[in-house]
């Protein structure tokens, strides 16, 4: 083993040519990973929904045993102890954040990411129910969870605006809820990928978008839009307008899921959700780690990807 990574869920052992991943056994408000059985469960779900997109990279769920003192991986002898998801490891060079920040990401890499996530959308299952107008709701104003830490990192002043922005998208919200349950009856609402953005992207021989969401298919079972805004946000966060611009283009192209005017608002709020969750999650781990002054400028650049989505969205509405 090289090097052991520890994740907010899990523990990853890097192999020179191989990872195992090892769910840590605790339980969550939106994961349960408690029992041996559950861990067992979510590997397999795991290895199953992320072959969807990659080929080749998830590879088996194996055992963990306890023998004469001894932790193996595999085999059949000794006590039964955990389970762990046998992947092939992937270049890091080749991780598009890496890509993007050396400046080694073009159009043709955009296009084929549009190209493999359409077909990828076109065929995946089709999830009647799973979203709507109060669902998303409960689901942005969760952010109110982040209150001190907004206060401490940035400013009163800036919880006050954020806090004062959930009213104006409830209300846009409620609005628009005849649009989502439109869009669910279309079929618009589909099992995703449910954490599509740079990080979880690798340019090897073509696009590999790994590491779906398999904990909770609350997260998954999205509307397309709300899929393709993950990746047009991040784009846009550091700064890549030019390639979230052309990344939509040319999906929509493919697949028509902004259909006109009223779609491509709630494109908008969907950027808007993404940075929610951003802020959200830099946020909390900012103040966990109240000394580290780049999480602090990271949460601060996401509160002003935020307003500014908002404030377009006011416009718009």
């Amino acid at each position: 083993m090289e090097r052991l990574v520890s994740t907010h869920i899990s523990w990853v052992l890097l192999c020179e040519k191989k990872a195992y991943k090892i769910k840590k056994p605790f339980k969550l408000s939106f994961l349960d990973f408690s029992s041996l059985s559950k861990r067992e469960f979510f590997c397999q779900e795991e290895l199953k929904l992320n072959q969807r997109l990659t080929e080749g990279v998830y590879l088996n769920v194996l055992e963990i045993r306890k023998l004469d003192g001894r932790i193996y991986l595999g085999g059949s002898s000794g006590e039964l102890i955990d389970y762990a998801l046998e992947m092939k490891r992937l270049d890091n060079s080749r991780e598009m954040t890496t890509l993007l920040k050396n400046g080694l990401i073009n159009k043709a890499d955009i296009d084929s990411i549009a190209e493999r996530l359409v077909r990828f959308h076109q065929s995946t299952e089709i999830v009647k129910g799973a979203s709507s107008s109060q669902v998303l709701l409960e689901d942005f104003c969760d952010i109110s969870q982040t209150k001190d830490a907004i206060v401490d990192i940035i400013s009163d002043l800036a919880w006050q605006r954020l806090d004062g922005s959930l009213g104006e998208i409830s209300e846009y919200l409620d609005l628009n809820s005849d649009l989502i349950s439109e869009r669910d009856d279309k079929g618009f609402i589909r099992d995703c990928h449910g954490d599509l953005h740079s990080g979880n992207i690798f340019l090897i021989n073509g696009p590999i978008l790994f590491d779906c969401i398999e904990f909770n298919e609350h997260f998954r079972h999205i509307d397309v839009l709300s899929e393709l805004a993950f990746l047009s946000m991040d784009l846009e966060f550091i700064g890549r307008e030019d390639l979230s611009t052309y990344f939509i283009e040319r999906y929509n192209f493919r697949f028509p899921v902004i259909r006109n005017t009223r779609d491509e608002r709630l494109f908008l709020f969907f950027k808007l959700y993404k940075a929610n969750i951003r802020l959200k999650v830099n946020a909390l781990k900012c103040q966990q780690k109240s000394t580290d002054t780049h999480m602090a400028d990271i949460v601060r650049a996401y509160f002003k990807l935020y307003m500014n989505y908002f404030e377009q969205l006011r416009v718009v509405n």
